[in-house]
């Protein structure tokens, strides 16, 4: 009995120290998580540097700091004339700039107690309510959804009653469905969730494990589902969202995963960082002596890091990017095209969703063109030595 006494206190004694252990060795591993594409592509470009004894980070440098790159307006490098890529929180308009003015149905007094019999009465009824004045986006859409449904069932019955008024409320059904796309274009327009989908990338793209990523493209393509009215039928059921939720908990995937931010947000990464070695690296790997097709050492070594960074870590990235841009593009094709949405929105769509992407698309050829005429010249494949 008296060892065991001495052997809970020492169990006492230790597991708060073993505890403390345990969580250090958890948060330490969240702080060694994948690296971000930033961290990645300084450690390729220091490498590289390295096996070039420097001068390709002094070259880099020297790019950086001209007039050229401080200018915001084109640079022109080399033989091509580029823009440096912005992040897509640079450019997201401003809600002043973007939304649409949507006006209410206005019901004098004895036009609403004539429809009092009617559930539109009491639908029209809460949008004069306080609460009813400050409705997010999407509620105004879902509240829109009743509104047509309600005018839908109202006129039917009216006209079953032969009370003229039945016209009136015709009319009133007639000016909803002429602002409906209106209502709609203000959700992806103003919503806080889509604004933080399309402009704030909480954490980068990585290669996979990507939270919610495909969710995030089913979201997306819901909230644009909604634009079509013909899709419901306001005679029936179909004529409201069912699960008043489903908007709200698709929204939430949207603003959770924030995909298109991060994938805009990669491929400016990508694009800037490149260009500029593809500027810097020709003229330090034409200085690798290859004379009749013999490799060297350091044009081994070049491609040891070529493989192990660009190869190994950077394309698993830039094929994630690839395919999730791929699904999405209809989408940004189809937003950019919108008569409904505003034409500042629309900019940011263009931006990075068409424009950006083939500019980043084109660097990217650019480089891995280089690598396959140097390695070519080095008779060289582009394999690291010693992998599988």
């Amino acid at each position: 009995m008296h060892q065991l006494k001495h052997f809970i206190a020492a169990i006492a004694t230790v597991l708060p120290v073993v505890l403390a252990l345990l969580l250090s060795l958890v948060l330490l591993q969240g702080c060694f998580g994948p690296p971000s594409i930033d961290d990645t592509m300084d450690e390729y470009t220091n490498r590289l540097s390295r096996v070039l004894d420097g001068s390709l980070t002094e070259d880099i440098h020297k790019l950086e700091n001209s007039a050229l790159l401080k200018n915001s307006a084109l640079n022109k490098i080399g033989s091509q004339t580029h823009a440096l890529l912005l992040i897509p929180s640079q450019t997201y308009p401003s809600l002043s700039d973007v939304g649409n003015n949507v006006t209410t149905l206005n019901i004098n007094i004895r036009e609403f107690y004539a429809i009092q019999d009617c559930e539109l009465g009491r639908i029209v009824a809460e949008r004069n309510t306080a609460l009813g004045k400050t409705q997010l986006p999407s509620q105004r859409l879902q509240y829109e959804h009743r509104v047509l449904n309600a005018l839908a069932n109202c006129e039917a019955r009216l006209k079953a009653a032969e009370d003229p008024i039945a016209t009136t409320v015709g009319e009133w059904r007639k000016q909803k469905q002429s602002q409906y796309e209106s209502v709609w274009a203000n959700v992806v327009q103003t919503s806080s969730e889509i604004k933080l989908g399309l402009s704030m990338a909480a954490s980068p793209l990585l290669a996979s494990g990507n939270k919610d990523a495909k969710a995030s493209v089913n979201a997306l393509n819901f909230v644009n589902s909604l634009s079509d009215i013909t899709r419901f039928d306001a005679t029936s059921e179909g004529g409201v969202i069912k699960d008043s939720e489903e908007l709200e908990e698709q929204l939430q995937i949207v603003a959770s995963s924030r995909l298109p931010a991060k994938l805009w947000q990669t491929q400016a990464v990508l694009h800037n960082r490149l260009l500029m070695l593809n500027e810097t690296l020709p003229g330090a790997l034409s200085e690798i002596d290859c004379s009749n097709g013999m490799n060297s050492d350091k044009a081994e070594i070049l491609r040891n890091v070529f493989y192990l960074f660009f190869i190994e870590q950077i394309q698993p990235i830039a094929s994630t990017l690839n395919s999730y841009h791929y699904q999405l593009q209809p989408l940004w094709q189809q937003w950019s095209d919108s008569e409904v949405l505003s034409e500042p929105f629309k900019a940011h769509i263009r931006t990075h969703g068409i424009d950006n992407f083939a500019e980043y698309s084109a660097v990217m050829h650019a480089h891995v063109s280089l690598w396959q005429d140097f390695l070519g010249r080095c008779n060289l494949s582009p394999t690291a030595s010693g992998a599988n």
